[in-house]
């Protein structure tokens, strides 16, 4: 039975198609979903759009999903309802993003996994389960580090003129318009996308001190909930993935070595490692 695993965040999704009948998985890029806020109508016409074809070809299809915004049963349900919709007949598994990431990077090992992206979620994985002591609280409330909480602050700033000019000058060319950034914060279908695309902005200006300070004090804002949630023990270990903990992961290593964590693997995409667990788990 061929199986389609899906890697499906807020901003962008990743998918592999595992065949008997062919080599390599074949990989694509897709639009996201996020189940708590989001609309699954462009995954959704991206996906029928790919002609995977499988399950005329090859009989019934497997789908693993591992979607942020899944940890409660509606969400999760939701998340299926909207595979559904694309594969009637498949046979569909949903899991989160973080057990997604947690076998992606430790397989049957243990440690702490983070993921850090649109948004942020961290647990404890004991080699089988996810173990949850701190809360995921959203992009409004929480996901301290992530690119929607990064972005956030750096247009607070921005709007409220605590930038200083040269580097706004740089950023924003042509300047914030105050009713476009409300609208698109506010009424936009996707607000978290929206805040960490700005986020993508200070990856070429790490050398401007405020860009420098701004990333570290959300990273210290993080690791300061890690230190408070997780024991010393479970903290040894840390593991991430995503595009905040991959494009600024020197920060990220520098603020968790700060109290006693230590970064021993970044990924931007755990599907490379997803693929490998559930190859080894059919055989």
């Amino acid at each position: 039975m061929p199986q389609l695993i899906g890697d499906i965040g807020g901003t962008r999704s990743s998918w592999a198609l595992i065949s008997s009948a062919e080599g390599d998985p074949r990989t694509l890029e897709l639009p996201g979903f996020n189940p708590v806020t989001g609309d699954p109508s462009a995954l959704q016409d991206a996906l029928r759009q790919a002609h995977l074809g499988v399950e005329a070809k090859n009989g019934p299809l497997k789908i693993f999903a591992y979607g942020a915004g899944c940890g409660a049963k509606p969400r999760a349900e939701r998340m299926r309802t909207a595979l559904a919709d694309v594969w009637p007949h498949a046979h569909i598994q949903v899991e989160t993003d973080l057990l997604g990431a947690a076998r992606g990077l430790y397989g049957n090992d243990a440690g702490l996994v983070l993921i850090l992206g649109t948004g942020m979620n961290v647990g404890h994985y004991d080699g089988t389960f996810l173990h949850l002591p701190m809360p995921s609280l959203g992009y409004i409330l929480g996901d301290e580090g992530s690119g929607a909480d990064i972005g956030k602050h750096l247009l607070r700033d921005t709007l409220y003129g605590v930038l200083p000019e040269p580097v706004k000058d740089r950023l924003f060319p042509k300047g914030l318009d105050l009713p476009e950034v409300l609208e698109a914060t506010y009424r936009s279908p996707r607000p978290q996308a929206y805040l960490a695309s700005h986020t993508a902005l200070l990856a070429k200006h790490l050398d401007e001190t405020y860009v420098h300070d701004l990333i570290a004090a959300r990273f210290f804002s993080l690791t300061r909930l890690l230190a408070r949630c997780f024991s010393a023990q479970e903290l040894q270990q840390v593991r991430a993935s995503g595009s905040v903990a991959f494009g600024f992961q020197q920060l990220l290593t520098e603020a968790l070595e700060q109290r006693g964590m230590y970064l021993t693997a970044v990924v931007r995409d755990p599907l490379p490692g997803l693929v490998a667990y559930h190859a080894q788990a059919t055989l």
